[in-house]
């Protein structure tokens, strides 16, 4: 059995959080989401605890652009997947 990839959904919105880990659960199952978060400092704070290997992360949140992620670590160890409802 292949390993897990451990993974973080962050949105401000549920509902899109809930839809991105559906659609990894139901077409990518080696991807387990292991927290969702609402806001880049709830991520931060996730990201520090958890240490996901990916991160899909929304570019428009309140208060930070979900790409500000980047300036809150020292070393960035896992992968960012931006996601948007944007054009």
């Amino acid at each position: 059995m292949a390993e897990k990839i451990t993974a973080i959904v962050v949105d401000d919105e549920e509902r899109a959080r809930n839809v991105i880990a559906n659609l990894l659960l139901s077409f990518f199952p080696s991807i387990e989401v292991i927290y969702q978060c609402a806001n880049v400092p709830e991520a931060v704070v996730s990201i520090k605890r958890n240490k996901p290997q990916v991160l899909f992360l929304d570019i428009e949140m309140p208060f930070y652009a979900g790409y500000e992620i980047v300036s809150f670590f020292d070393v960035v160890d896992f992968e960012i997947v931006f996601v948007t409802a944007y054009d």
